[in-house]
């Protein structure tokens, strides 16, 4: 009989294509040598110190195909999160992913037949630059690379696959098994650095930010949705995120308490260990809310309805509050929210149990639930709390 893990292992593989990017570059050096100091230079020992490299190639011409590289790997860190040293995609995703990568490879090919036309007047033109001092241009001249050798040191080539355990040994999947456990902390991390990056660059030291602060936060809740079968909090802490978005107007900039907002998301966001807190704090949260038939931290109290009615609807009159998580030694989603903006050194920030009670109170305006009345000799009124949508954020962008 399986054990759980091994059947969780699975199924995250099963949602997962493994993507691996092998991009070569010819660096356009070449190592220095001592004749090339010219005579009387007086050097360290060899195990002390090593000479460095000479460029033979004008590293703009190369730059296009880093620039390409970087590309490829911005989609991929865009969509994916690193596994078995490739980036680990879900399978929705794959299509779009493979077609923007052949597009790249494409254009990958088209400059590596430039460069190659080019190489000869190119490499003259960067030996010419440094006539100045015969030393050095013969140094370079020296040093020419065959053009057929750069062809060979040029290329880019993707591979797209699925990654399946080994049934007849568990001992050869003990270590997948470690890596796809690791799957949800290596997202978490790569989230964190991505918030830290739009916190250095759109937020330190302003009081405004402009659309393109909230569009690049809508990526990083793309990727949580489109990954967040890797753990069960993630798709809440993505709640979060847009239930935080959905209160901002639709135009920017954004400053005074609309900016204290999105800049304390991105803290909260910006250490993988909070998000981490986040996600097991709204897992724990909507855990509770099922267990009370829909009503977080709250008891159902049962009204009768009539057989016939066909719908049950929700108000404040049927919410009795009880005990919070915090009361059993643990910690209310907005609790959380606060101990981690109280963590944060930036001043002025808003607090985050607002947000909270604000997705509290959605409990609270009447949400009409559809049953089978049919099979029910009574209907019981309960509390539901529609799950924050992504319409109004996403038309906010475009």
């Amino acid at each position: 009989m399986q054990t759980a893990q091994p059947i969780k292992e699975i199924e995250t593989l099963s949602k997962l294509l493994l993507v691996g990017l092998d991009v070569n570059i010819w660096s356009g050096r070449k190592k220095l040598r001592i004749e090339d100091l010219g005579p009387g230079v007086d050097l360290p020992p060899a195990e002390l110190a090593s000479l460095g490299s000479k460029r033979i190639m004008d590293p703009e011409q190369i730059k296009r195909f880093d620039n390409l590289k970087r590309r490829a790997h911005r989609l991929l860190e865009s969509e994916g999160v690193r596994f078995l040293g490739g980036y680990g995609i879900p399978n929705d995703a794959a299509p779009a992913i493979a077609k923007e990568l052949d597009d790249i490879q494409r254009e990958f090919g088209l400059e590596i037949k430039s460069f190659l036309d080019n190489y000869d007047s190119n490499f003259d033109a960067w030996a010419q630059k440094w006539d100045q001092d015969p030393k050095w241009q013969a140094a370079i001249e020296k040093a020419k690379t065959p053009k057929e050798v750069v062809a060979q040191r040029l290329g880019f080539r993707y591979t797209l696959v699925r990654v399946v355990p080994d049934k007849s040994d568990p001992a050869l999947s003990k270590g997948l098994e470690q890596e796809v456990e690791g799957l949800s902390g290596q997202l978490f991390r790569e989230i964190a650095d991505a918030a830290e990056d739009l916190v250095d660059g759109s937020f330190a030291n302003k009081s405004s930010v402009s659309r393109k602060a909230v569009s690049a936060i809508l990526k990083i809740h793309r990727k949580l949705t489109s990954l967040a079968f890797l753990n069960p909090g993630i798709h809440l802490v993505a709640e979060h995120m847009m239930s935080v978005i959905e209160q901002l107007p639709k135009r920017g900039p954004y400053e005074g308490g609309h900016f204290q907002t999105l800049q304390t998301l991105m803290l909260s966001l910006s250490d993988e260990r909070n998000i981490s807190k986040l996600a097991t704090s709204f897992a724990a949260s909507a855990a509770q809310t099922a267990a009370t038939g829909g009503v977080p931290a709250a008891s159902v109290v049962i009204e009768q309805a009539p057989a016939a009615a066909g719908a049950v609807v929700a108000s404040a009159a049927v919410i009795e509050q009880s005990p919070s998580p915090a009361d059993d030694g643990g910690m209310s989603v907005g609790e959380l929210l606060d101990e981690i903006a109280g963590q944060q050194a930036a001043p002025g920030l808003q607090d985050l149990s607002s947000v909270a009670a604000e997705l509290q109170a959605r409990a609270i305006d009447g949400q009409v639930i559809d049953t089978q009345m049919s099979a029910l000799g009574v209907a019981a009124s309960i509390a539901y709390i529609p799950m924050p949508t992504t319409q109004d954020a996403l038309d906010f962008c475009m």
